[in-house]
């Protein structure tokens, strides 16, 4: 499970056309985190919870605090007004909540919690460092594709153990993200959102954040 206290920077309500024609509602949220790292968010009608928040959106404000979970994530090319094209990570949120600041004492921070599916250690720039780079998966089958940098103090102590750290529970913090175009084996290209991680623990390996 992908956990998320945060605080919003805009949020609205907005019509938009299914597929079947019809229009319907999608919540999107803009949020940031402890460290300025910005997640556009969206929740659907499918979801159970969403007419009572669309219902709360007229009190919902900048600066306020919130909590969700990540039901899945898309990236995407999206167009802007001035005609540019970018690609964009949306998170699909579910379980929102909304914390009482004076009564939550809470870090706002992206957490993880999952299992490990498989990584390896890559050198880079002629060996002089490198680059950890594995795979998680949620409770959902939802797949986090994960890199953390020779900056990271911790990623020493990962390193020798991540060939033994498949199958192996796992929990960490997103520390960034970057979302390119990734080229594979046959030649395709697509879309990709890779999130650099921090403070990683793997209880089964003795492995602890500080």
């Amino acid at each position: 499970m992908m956990s998320f206290f945060a605080t919003i920077k805009t949020a609205g309500v907005f019509q938009v056309q299914g597929k079947d024609g019809s229009l319907k509602p999608l919540v999107s949220m803009r949020v940031v985190d402890a460290l300025g790292n910005t997640f556009d968010c969206q929740m659907w009608p499918d979801d159970a919870g969403q007419a009572q928040l669309v219902q709360s959106m007229p009190q919902i404000h900048p600066r306020q605090l919130v909590q969700f979970e990540v039901a899945g994530y898309a990236v995407r090319p999206r167009k802007f007004k001035d005609g540019t094209e970018q690609l964009q990570l949306n998170l699909i949120i579910t379980n929102v909540g909304f914390p009482n600041p004076q009564s939550a004492v809470v870090a706002s921070v992206m957490t993880f919690h999952g299992t490990m599916k498989g990584g390896k250690a890559f050198p880079i720039k002629g060996g002089a460092s490198t680059l950890l780079s594995f795979t998680t998966v949620d409770e959902l089958g939802n797949t986090w594709p994960c890199q953390m940098w020779s900056d990271d103090p911790q990623q020493a102590v990962l390193v020798p153990v991540i060939d033994s750290a498949r199958r192996q529970p796992v929990q960490f913090e997103i520390a960034s993200y970057a979302v390119r175009p990734r080229k594979f084996a046959d030649g395709t290209e697509k879309p990709q959102v890779n999130f650099v991680v921090s403070r990683v623990s793997i209880p089964g390996l003795n492995i602890q954040a500080a």
